[in-house]
């Protein structure tokens, strides 16, 4: 038997399946638009590629490889306090740094020296007619393990009574210095690219009582793992920096 439907059923059915129809075209197209990176909102990507910079922008204020920061422009003035001299003595040398020479350097020497980096400082290579060293903490961990600095051009030779940084390679300075001592200076450094940052203007006649009989027996590894607790059981007569300061106003 044929069942006839009536106007009013077929003209709803019909509604209903337009209705149908159009809800699964719209669905199908919000998934594609929401799915679609090329069709999203413009306020969404402009939103992200803000956040993106604000990011960029703070891990530039806080990078520690900045090199912005502000040299010196100006030589300042030091002064060392020696103890342990030979025969007991003890004296005084006066520093004055050159920022003209190795701004670089210089600007980090400053810093050290502010910090008191330098007090108590053993004397742990004594080379006669060569060079004096020193800078390797006295306590292990009391002061942050500072970075490597880039490397200054040489511009001043390694005359007897400059103050230049020890390195280990290129761009290696820290916290280790020499003062020359040869009387005819050192000047087969300067083509090994040591840049003096300074020199002792007053004192070297104090620099020449420094106690050289250990020479270079100390051993450095040592000295970085236990500091002046190791130097004085194993070398007691070394001479050391007892006190330093800024003699400038």
């Amino acid at each position: 038997m044929t069942t006839v439907k009536r106007p009013n059923q077929e003209h709803h059915s019909a509604v209903i399946r337009v209705v149908l129809l159009l809800v699964a075209v719209l669905g199908a197209a919000f998934l594609l638009f929401k799915h679609d990176p090329y069709t999203q909102p413009v306020s969404g990507v402009i939103k992200k590629a803000e956040s993106t910079l604000r990011q960029r922008k703070q891990e530039a204020k806080t990078s520690p490889t900045q090199t912005n920061a502000p040299l010196a422009s100006s030589g300042r003035t030091f002064v060392m306090d020696l103890a342990g001299l030979k025969e007991g003595k003890t004296g005084k040398i006066v520093i004055k740094t050159r920022p003209e020479w190795a701004p670089l350097g210089v600007e980090q020497f400053h810093h050290l020296m502010d910090a008191g980096f330098y007090k108590d400082n053993r004397f742990f290579r004594v080379v006669n007619n060569f060079v004096v060293q020193f800078g390797i903490q006295s306590v292990p961990g009391k002061f942050p393990k500072e970075p490597p600095i880039k490397d200054d051009p040489v511009k001043m030779t390694n005359d007897r009574g400059t103050l230049t940084f020890a390195t280990s390679g290129p761009n290696s300075r820290t916290t280790q210095l020499f003062i020359n001592i040869n009387k005819n200076g050192n000047k087969f450094l300067d083509k090994q690219g040591f840049a003096p940052i300074g020199e002792v203007i007053s004192g070297m006649d104090i620099v020449d009582q420094i106690y050289s009989n250990y020479g270079e027996s100390p051993n450095q590894g040592k000295i970085h793992l236990k500091g002046n607790e190791y130097l004085k059981a194993e070398f007691p007569d070394m001479s050391y920096i007892a006190d330093t300061r800024s003699q400038d106003a």
